[in-house]
């Protein structure tokens, strides 16, 4: 196992706790600790001369960890200067989604993430040498190894794109689909380890479906879609990559076609570890990350999970909220209470006489509303649906009267 000295600019417990995750994640052990409040970063080193000397006094073999994302100057003059290896939070980040990725769709997401991360550092590098050997008119074998590399990344991304775009055309295929069918989407959404993927787990009717779960960083990264029942309707659950303080943006942006399931949900659950005494600062994440992929008006229940635990009494929640443990089924019947209300609140119960040579107006009405009862009758085709009345407009001729 790997080990290192984390470099902080915060005393916060908070970002030194997620940072210690992270490292976790990554099989890294964490030696040390070492703060330095900055009014002003240092362009060249990010950290002052003195902080870098106490850094490689301290030094035992470990890599040294940035807590904020280092410019590719900076990476090579801290290696320089410490002798080590550099790198930072968001290269720790990138680490865990190339590892725990599984479906081609994250793959290729990490991937085109990780080229976007390295060109503009194989860049600076290259700057970096140009300075030291001579100006830009100089033109050594490193610096022409460096425009090969980038040559590759390019056509590596370019590759990665096109496979990408193929796929995002087969999920917007499959999201019309679901709109055709009026099925009501709901979409999981929260920090990372909050509890979504056992929440979906809890209320999906296949048990044979169940996504991976574990107390971990990212422990999902793909996208999962599956049926559940709310108060006997038909829904689809989705499940979303956790979101995190700092997501790096190559990440967002590569991920973007798999949160685009979040904009096009008819219901958002935000899942908050209630457990958590910064729980807070999560959500706020959370809810910037929204804002950023323009999810704005979409109705939104915030989901205090993890009760079990017995640490929520310092919460204080946003309305509409339940308070549930997904893990120990505490909850799950106000949370479909609330679902409920919000989705199915313009439902009515209509009473139908479908004749029988209507066989697909029969069909249609069977597959796309809540069938509550069926009668074949002598004139006709008894139904008791519950439905908007807006989903059934071509279909009102055959209301029965009282």
């Amino acid at each position: 196992m790997n080990k290192a000295i984390l470099v902080m600019t915060s005393d916060n417990p908070f970002y030194i706790d997620e940072l210690k995750s992270l490292c976790i994640a990554c099989d890294i052990e964490v030696e040390d600790v070492v703060i330095q409040k900055l009014e002003k970063i240092n362009p060249a080193t990010y950290i002052g001369k003195g902080k870098i000397e106490e850094i490689r006094l301290r030094l035992d073999g470990e890599m040294v960890i940035f807590d904020d994302e280092l410019s590719p100057l900076q990476v090579k003059n801290l290696t320089d200067q410490l002798q080590t290896e550099v790198t930072d939070r968001t290269d720790l980040i990138l680490r865990i989604f190339e590892q725990r990725a599984q479906t081609k769709e994250a793959k290729l997401q990490v991937e085109i993430a990780r080229d976007q991360y390295l060109l503009p550092r194989l860049a600076g590098m290259q700057e970096h040498m140009s300075h030291q050997q001579g100006g830009s008119g100089f033109r050594g074998s490193g610096e022409k190894q460096i425009e090969l590399d980038r040559r590759i990344i390019s056509r590596k991304l370019s590759r990665s794109r096109k496979e990408l775009a193929q796929i995002v055309k087969q999920r917007q295929t499959q999201r019309e689909r679901r709109k055709r069918n009026n099925v009501p989407v709901i979409a999981l959404v929260g920090y990372t380890n909050s509890g979504k993927s056992t929440l979906l787990n809890t209320l999906c009717q296949n048990k044979e479906k169940k996504v991976f779960e574990k107390d971990m960083l990212f422990a999902t990264l793909q996208t999962s879609t599956r049926n559940i029942k709310i108060k006997n309707h038909t829904c689809l659950l989705t499940d979303t990559v956790g979101f995190i303080e700092r997501l790096p943006h190559n990440l967002i942006q590569a991920f973007r076609s798999t949160l685009e399931e979040v904009k096009e949900a008819d219901l958002l659950l935000h899942v908050v570890d209630s457990s958590f005494e910064d729980y807070q600062l999560q959500v706020d994440t959370t809810n910037k990350v929204l804002e950023e992929l323009g999810v704005e008006n979409t109705p939104m229940i915030y989901v205090y999970n993890k009760v079990d635990l017995n640490k929520y009494g310092y919460v204080h929640p946003v309305t509409p909220y339940v308070f549930i443990s997904a893990k120990e089924k505490i909850g799950l019947d106000l949370l479909e209470d609330e679902i409920s209300h919000i989705l199915f609140k313009d439902y009515e119960t209509f009473q139908l006489g479908i004749p029988y040579d209507k066989g697909e107006d029969f069909k249609y009405l069977y597959e796309h509303t809540y069938v509550e009862q069926v009668d074949y009758r002598d004139d006709y085709i008894y139904l008791q649906i519950e439905a908007k009345r807006q989903d059934i407009k071509d279909y009102l001729m055959y209301i029965l009267l009282n």
